[in-house]
């Protein structure tokens, strides 16, 4: 999945994808009669999905097997094959005769590095308000950076740098009382060498947002899921983390780059920060994007990665 091995599933019927997803599909055709197979795609049935009761049909061909040419495509088929489903919608009820498989259930063929406690932890609640979508209420101002992170850092407006307090402690922005108004460059600083985790907190409000989210530069491994209460979901996770009561699943736990979050509850993520830069984190939702659902890892200081000389640079006079 997203280019990183993990072990075999098998018998599976239906896959969803999310936006910058990938996974790879292997059929076994020993032992089947040969002729043509229907393989059905269907948007998502959720109610705020834009692809909701889109359907496109394909074949799998074998050799000169007739092909019925009329055949249409038909969403209720698409989308109620009975078996297993593999990373499902967390936002839908699945058909009764579908047996679900989230990603966290999935296994790495490799074992996991870093099993110590973390050097740095992000609490991250991801929402929709009147302003946007945004982290943790914050809007990523993209119109400050005028310059690029990477090669000018030293250009880089300071004044414009959210509150690291935001992400650190788990805490809302409140625009009547930040002195950004909740509008700033959301950048997450790690040192080279920590250990890093993450908690995607997506609270159920009135429209459920699976907000799938990416990550530039890395994998990250799947460590745990579980669910949020209503009210104050940040503080009741980062009081549970504390207390040492988050269940982590260090057994070969998944490798990816991009995951849906789960409204009405937490995923929890794990990278080791071994890869020095300025690296971009966001929903893959391209309204979000635009909103403001964006952050920037920064991973180390500017003496761990070359710039060329006579590198050109814009955005000064």
């Amino acid at each position: 999945s997203d280019g990183e091995y993990i072990e075999p599933e098998e018998n599976v019927s239906s896959l969803t994808l999310t936006n910058g997803e990938r996974f790879d599909i292997l059929v076994d055709v020993s032992g089947h009669e040969e002729r043509a197979y229907v393989i059905r795609f269907g948007g998502a049935p959720g109610e705020f999905a834009n692809c909701k009761d889109m359907s496109a049909i394909a074949f799998l061909q074998y050799g000169h097997s007739k092909v019925d040419q009329k055949l249409e495509p038909n969403y209720s088929e698409s989308i109620n094959v009975p078996g297993r489903h593999i990373n499902p919608l967390p936002t839908i009820e699945l058909p009764s005769d579908q047996v679900p498989t989230p990603v966290s259930d999935l296994h790495s063929i490799h074992t996991l590095d870093h099993q110590g406690p973390a050097d740095k932890t992000f609490y991250l609640q991801f929402g929709d308000g009147d302003n946007g979508a945004n982290v943790n209420n914050i809007l990523f101002d993209l119109k400050t950076i005028t310059t690029p992170l990477l090669a000018q850092e030293e250009d880089q407006n300071q004044a414009a740098l959210c509150d690291a307090s935001y992400a650190e402690e788990g805490l809302i922005c409140n625009p009547s009382l930040d002195k950004h108004s909740c509008a700033c460059q959301n950048i997450l600083n790690v040192k080279t060498g920590d250990v890093v985790e993450m908690f995607l907190i997506n609270p159920d409000l009135e429209v459920p947002i699976a907000h799938p989210i990416h990550l530039h530069g890395y994998f990250f491994n799947v460590l745990g899921s579980g669910s949020i209460p209503a009210e104050n979901p940040m503080a009741f996770i980062r009081q549970k983390n504390e207390e040492g009561n988050i269940e982590r699943n260090l057994d070969n736990p998944p490798r990816k780059d991009s995951i849906q979050t789960i409204p009405g509850g937490y995923l929890l993520i794990r990278f080791y920060a071994d890869n020095p830069g300025y690296w971009l984190m966001h929903c893959h939702i391209s309204f979000d994007v635009i909103e403001g659902q964006v952050m920037v890892v920064k991973v180390g200081d500017r003496s761990e990665w070359d710039i060329p000389e006579d590198f050109p640079e814009c955005g000064t006079k």
